[in-house]
């Protein structure tokens, strides 16, 4: 007599693990990297701070591109106030002081 086979149930998309929600959003890449590059990339799974190089080349990627947006808005910001006449750069550099005495205590670089 032959033994009964279960069907296969699909699982529902809400049932669908994180990681393979996840995945769908991404791009395939395969690459090589220097072995300095590869070692800080394994540094940051081993030390927990990400839990797959895939994750840890997104977020050194993702340190690249704040740091070039901020260098962006430095040389927008530049060519404003240099733009400005006499007077209102003054002025700006009136309300620049006072800001930064305001915010002394607060910490812009801290990364989540």
């Amino acid at each position: 007599m032959a033994a009964r086979v279960k069907p296969i149930r699909k699982a529902s998309p809400a049932a669908e693990p994180r990681r393979a929600a996840r995945a769908h959003h991404r791009a395939k890449l395969s690459t090589t990297v220097a072995a300095e590059n590869f070692a800080f990339l394994e540094t940051l799974v081993t030390s927990g701070r990400t839990d797959s190089i895939a994750r840890a080349v997104d977020l050194a990627i993702a340190r690249l591109r704040r740091a070039e947006d901020r260098r962006r808005l430095e040389r927008a910001t530049a060519a404003y106030f240099n733009g400005l006449d006499p007077k209102t750069q003054a002025e700006e550099e009136r309300l620049a002081h006072q800001l930064h005495a305001s915010a002394r205590g607060l910490d812009f670089d801290r990364e989540l």
